[in-house]
């Protein structure tokens, strides 16, 4: 056997019947990698994402875990809002997570929350009171206890948080805590009305913690008082 013309006669072969798919096949696979690098960096990657965000009016930059939830709930909506009237669910949603674009938010306007949940709840009265206890402490934070109800020790409180005084951390919550309770202070047994209370409290407060929402006048005690005239 001639080695030489042997080989030769091979490489014509798939030079003939196999050079012009494997030109192809790497080709594609240059062009996959150009086409990959240009969407992976530079313009085409920005302009993409802003169409994106642009197409769902949202900034992907400022997601939280309820922002995304929230997302959900909105694609779900646009869906379903032409079998059934979504509206009174949604209303009821958005007074429950609140806060969806609010970046900072006052001590006093939390406060205002316990107020609003106490005044619901006490209906017939023309005053109430609320417990709202802010202590600060020399590690540079401040710790709040909350609850609907007046008087209440801070140890019995439904509701605490601690947030920073100083630094770039200043105003963030870092501590969130939701004790249930089943039997108010005076051991009267909580109606469902006090547990949609909690619950809605519950998750805007939350809702700065997870957002981290800076909170802002915490200098000032906000007033635990309340009066519908």
């Amino acid at each position: 056997m001639d080695f030489t013309k042997e080989t030769n006669l091979a490489i014509e072969k798939v030079v003939k019947e196999k050079l012009t798919s494997l030109i192809e096949v790497r080709a594609s696979e240059m062009v996959e990698d150009i086409v990959k690098d240009v969407f992976r960096w530079g313009d085409v990657k920005k302009q993409i994402k802003e169409k994106i965000e642009s197409s769902i009016q949202v900034n992907l930059q400022e997601f939280d875990l309820i922002d995304y939830n929230a997302l959900i709930a909105k694609t779900i909506n646009e869906n379903l809002v032409q079998q059934i009237n979504l509206q009174p669910i949604l209303d009821m949603t958005q007074d429950i997570i609140g806060f969806v674009n609010k970046k900072e938010i006052s001590l006093e306007d939390i406060a205002q929350i316990f107020i609003e949940a106490s005044q619901e709840e006490n209906d017939t009265d023309g005053s109430g009171q609320i417990t709202f206890i802010t202590e600060e402490s020399d590690r540079d934070y401040m710790s709040v206890y909350a609850d609907v109800n007046p008087n209440v020790d801070k140890y019995n409180c439904s509701f605490k948080f601690c947030f920073s005084t100083k630094g770039n951390r200043d105003g963030k919550i870092f501590l969130f805590r939701h004790k249930e309770k089943y039997f108010d202070s005076r051991l009267k047994n909580v109606t469902p009305a006090r547990m949609v209370n909690m619950n809605a409290i519950s998750h805007q407060i939350f809702r700065l913690y997870s957002a981290q929402v800076r909170i802002t006048d915490y200098e000032c005690e906000p007033s635990e008082y309340w009066d519908r005239y």
